[in-house]
């Protein structure tokens, strides 16, 4: 149902139109706007509630189902997070910001050169600051007791609980690979947050960083990470039953990223310029990526591949964001005389649609 619903607003009613003649994608009619800008942030409410966000400049744009509105921004959004019941987050330097229907409110401040990571629950939201835990329960604001030796690198709320990812470090060095610090997988009980062992070889266990989670049907579960040695990605981890496993696509490196396909399986995202693979019930499918109009290539004049990715909350689509530049080998366009690093639009697709 959600599906059709957003296949027919995007394909319909807003004028849009697929990125390429067969392509699986759909992009957002969003006019050009002049000088560099490109998304670096986007959340879903649902099919017909989705948020997108660029830094540089400050813009905010937010579609209701018919079309895309300009938003008032907080300022510089640094991080997005939505729920299905309607809460939005954003967090910009030095504050965290709720939407209340008609404008944003500052809810707490938190320091403008740490690294803050920032989830919306429903009815409320989940900050770490520099490690440090802390939600708000739509009335206050509660520290949330850690393993001291915990170092947050993401939080992930899905499969109805808040879970907590990282790496326990303990006095040990990162650059270190004969340290004992080990990956880190919580879940939040309503009470407290319970360890969740990650079953991984012995090499790989000194210098593992989980960044990212998803559940999927009878409990499964995967972990993306990278290597705090060399910051290169690692294999997905998958849990089925007790048994652990690594995943990777066929002929594929590790991904980027991974998102859930709201029927129990899970996405690998390798960035905008590059197809995705899903894994559901131990079969992979390919999904080309989006085509860029013509004459531009996806991503940053500087990283082709950038972008990000949500699951839209009620569908089986993903929310795709980032920019398209002027193609290499096309430095100068001849009818502007502008540069490609200087010619940055934003884009944004929905998708796959088969």
């Amino acid at each position: 149902m959600w599906t059709a619903v957003m296949a027919a607003v995007l394909a319909g009613g807003m004028g849009a139109a697929s990125v390429g003649a067969a392509s699986p994608w759909r992009a957002a009619p969003l006019p050009p706007k002049k000088g560099h800008d490109s998304f670096g942030q986007v959340a879903a409410v649902g099919a017909k509630d989705i948020w997108a966000a660029a830094y540089r400049p400050a813009l905010l744009e937010r579609f209701d189902g018919r079309r895309w509105w300009s938003m008032p921004t907080p300022g510089a959004i640094t991080a997005l997070s939505a729920t299905p019941s309607g809460d939005v987050w954003a967090l910009t330097s030095g504050q965290a910001h709720r939407w209340d229907g008609k404008s944003w409110r500052a809810m707490r401040s938190v320091a403008k050169r740490a690294h803050v990571i920032l989830a919306a629950v429903p009815g409320g939201a989940w900050l770490s600051e520099q490690g440090r835990l802390s939600r708000y329960d739509g009335r206050r604001w509660h520290p949330v007791p850690a393993p001291a030796d915990l170092k947050v690198s993401g939080i992930r709320v899905q499969g109805g609980a808040v879970w907590v990812v990282g790496r326990h470090e303990t006095g040990t060095a990162d650059h270190d690979p004969l340290g004992r610090s080990t990956p880190a997988v919580l879940r939040w009980n309503g009470r407290a947050l319970d360890r969740v062992p990650v079953s991984v070889s012995a090499n790989t266990r000194s210098m593992l960083q989980i960044d990212d989670l998803v559940v999927g049907k009878g409990g499964d579960l995967w972990l993306s990470g990278h290597s705090v040695l060399d910051g290169d990605r690692l294999p997905v981890l998958h849990r089925r039953g007790a048994k652990w496993t690594t995943l990777t696509p066929p002929r594929t490196r590790p991904p980027d990223g991974i998102e859930p396909d709201g029927a129990g399986g899970v996405w690998f995202d390798y960035g905008l310029d590059q197809p995705l693979w899903r894994n559901r019930a131990g079969k992979w499918t390919k999904v080309a990526a989006p085509e860029p109009p013509p004459g531009r290539a996806l991503g940053l004049f500087s990283y082709t591949g950038s972008g990000v990715t949500a699951h839209i909350p009620g569908t089986t689509l993903l929310v795709r964001a980032g920019a398209t530049h002027i193609s290499p080998g096309r430095l100068i366009n001849p009818e502007t005389g502008t540069r490609a690093d200087e010619s940055t639009d934003r884009l944004l697709v929905t998708g796959p649609y088969r």
